[in-house]
């Protein structure tokens, strides 16, 4: 596992996870691409479609792509402390990091001829649980 960009922040933001928990929880065999902070928030990429588009209300805090090259990208979003409590950040790493985990695994045993566009993960903190979002777009 290789951190691709890591942007520090000041002391009134965070991330839903750190460096270390990542390299003990996401001990996978594929390589992925990992970023903190590379943008400041989530925007979603032109390819994907209005229509195909989960309703976000809360911060989107993290994303993982798996592209039809099969190459994987996380990437984590800085998050206000006073919107993000400790109980969340626990709940990240033990609960949501797993679900990243299986779900890049899914991704990862698809036969070629099921990779048809760019599958996303799209992770929400909404205020009081996270929230995962899949979307597919060519």
């Amino acid at each position: 596992m290789k951190i691709t960009y890591y942007r520090n922040l000041n002391d009134t933001e965070k991330y839903a996870t750190s460096k270390k928990q990542l390299k003990y929880q996401l001990l996978i065999n594929n390589e992925p691409s990992i970023c903190f902070g590379l943008t400041r928030q989530f925007e979603f990429d032109s390819r994907c479609p209005i229509t195909n588009r989960p309703i976000i209300k809360g911060n989107v805090i993290a994303t993982a792509s798996y592209h039809r090259d099969r190459t994987i990208g996380i990437y984590f979003f800085p998050i206000s402390r006073n919107t993000y409590p400790e109980k969340a950040y626990e709940e990240f790493n033990n609960s949501v990091l797993p679900d990243i985990k299986k779900w890049i695994q899914d991704q990862t045993t698809k036969p070629d001829t099921a990779i048809l566009g760019i599958e996303e993960l799209i992770i929400e903190w909404n205020g009081e649980k996270h929230l995962l979002h899949n979307v597919r777009f060519l």
